[in-house]
């Protein structure tokens, strides 16, 4: 029951909440923030945690199918770099959690999500302009959960994952944002 509620909150969440320029999240209208702000100790961290992986796992999965479909070198360097930077994220993520004596409630690595699919039938210029904004706001549903981890977290090495994730995050949230201006004014 616990699992499905997770389960359930996470794709609630995908309603994304966005990040200010100021770098903090507008949390009222997240579910998953909301009720992760609830929590304390390592309930949060493991919360957390969990929350996080399928969440990173999906980018993932986007980026690897805007990487055989999008036109623009820039973006598919940049796919390959973010591809590598997340899995090693989630490598450390499924340590800490292990660490807790958790383990993942959800995984996304190799799932084809609605979001996926619907990348898988784009090409060029049609994937970068839907591919752009939705990975924008998955990481700014990220960010958002960092953020809230860089002050809740228990443990020092979950707040300084978070507090490295949040910057990186939204940096790239702002590169790719930046990119469909500029390609597709």
């Amino acid at each position: 029951m616990r699992k499905m509620m997770v389960l359930i909150l996470v794709i609630l969440a995908l309603g994304i909440a966005p990040v200010t320029a100021g770098g903090t999240a507008a949390n009222s209208s997240n579910p998953l923030v909301a009720r992760l702000s609830s929590l304390n100790g390592q309930a949060f961290d493991v919360a957390f945690t969990q929350a996080l992986i399928p969440i990173d796992e999906e980018a993932v999965e986007m980026a690897m199918t805007a990487t055989l479909y999008a036109d623009h070198s820039t973006l598919l360097r940049w796919n390959q770099d973010f591809v590598e930077r997340k899995n090693k994220e989630i490598r450390k993520m499924l340590s800490l959690l292990q660490s807790m004596g958790a383990r993942p409630s959800e995984r996304r690595a190799g799932v084809a999500t609605a979001h996926v699919k619907k990348l898988r039938t784009l090409r060029g210029a049609a994937l970068e302009k839907t591919y752009l904004p939705l990975l924008a706001a998955q990481l700014d549903q990220s960010a958002s959960l960092e953020h809230l981890a860089t002050g809740k977290a228990s443990r020092s090495e979950v707040r300084d994952f978070a507090k490295q994730s949040v910057r990186m995050d939204g940096q790239e949230s702002t590169t790719l944002r930046s990119w469909l201006k500029q390609w597709y004014k």
